[in-house]
């Protein structure tokens, strides 16, 4: 089966939508002008009109200085903020994150929303919003990962780690690769389920006949203004049960997910019941 992203992510955002007259506000800061990031940021903002809340963007210039932008973050008073990633090379990304109010970090990448992760997994009302996704898919056809050898390719703060603590807390059988993992194709050979986010194009060139491969890896392909994921996908589609394509895949479900977070904050904020996954068992809740 190949995923469909559009699909879902569509359905998702009509159960999001906001019918009161108060509305949620999304403060985004985008920085230059790198048609990749406004892309993101103009998805983002789609998503906000299609659920029915604001959505304000402050552009700055390349070289905006670091002192600068955390000065805006600071004084900024919208129920979520984002800062789109990446950064020009002269701005600390980890204290750009860290200079907004951990409540109001809708994209879940502030060190105090990481750690809740840790411990708490997807009881927390904001989850990082790739991985949320990727969870999101996996309940979308009823995958149970209880004992499953899941292989994740990526570390990183953005997906990888986050992502591979919730599969654990999920009590799948995670294995983290990099790009020092030895013997990659063996792990991706013995793997019931297969993620990855490297940014590496056809890294996923075979898996295990059966297995479940979702793509969250993006590059630029060898066709200008081409973008492929980190999977063979002509290849793989023909082993796999299912797999996430790119793009379409993924990508819409993440900004569903970003959408999630930000009505979560402020029907925490309005006293209001937020959303929790309904599929979560009583062992994952005692856990």
């Amino acid at each position: 089966m190949i995923f469909n992203g559009n699909q879902l992510a569509n359905s998702i955002l009509q159960t999001l939508r906001v019918t009161s007259k108060i509305k949620p506000k999304l403060g985004i800061c985008l920085v230059g002008d790198s048609p990749a990031s406004k892309s993101y940021v103009n998805r983002k903002l789609k998503a906000c009109q299609e659920i029915n809340v604001d959505a304000e963007v402050f552009n700055f210039q390349e070289n905006v200085g670091q002192e600068q932008l955390i000065k805006h973050i600071q004084q900024m008073n919208h129920d979520g903020i984002l800062v789109q990633l990446p950064l020009p090379p002269h701005l600390n990304k980890l204290d750009i994150i860290h200079s907004i109010p951990y409540e109001k970090d809708v994209d879940c990448l502030h060190m105090h929303n990481l750690q809740r992760i840790l411990v708490y997994g997807e009881l927390c009302e904001m989850l990082p919003c790739t991985p949320a996704a990727v969870l999101q898919i996996l309940d979308y056809y009823d995958v149970n990962v209880i004992g499953k050898k899941v292989t994740m390719i990526g570390r990183s703060f953005l997906v990888g780690m986050p992502l591979s603590l919730l599969l654990q807390k999920r009590n799948a059988t995670v294995t983290v690769c990099h790009r020092e993992t030895l013997n990659l194709d063996q792990h991706i050979m013995n793997a019931d389920i297969v993620i990855s986010a490297a940014g590496h194009p056809k890294l996923v060139r075979n898996v295990k006949q059966g297995a479940i491969v979702i793509d969250v890896g993006i590059s630029q392909g060898e066709r200008k203004g081409k973008i492929v994921g980190d999977v063979d996908f002509d290849v793989v589609k023909n082993q796999a049960s299912i797999i996430t394509p790119v793009p379409g895949g993924v990508g819409p479900m993440t900004v569903c997910m970003l959408m999630r977070n930000l009505c979560n904050i402020w029907k925490k904020k309005q006293g209001q019941p937020v959303y929790i996954n309904p599929k979560l068992s009583d062992a994952y809740l005692n856990d």
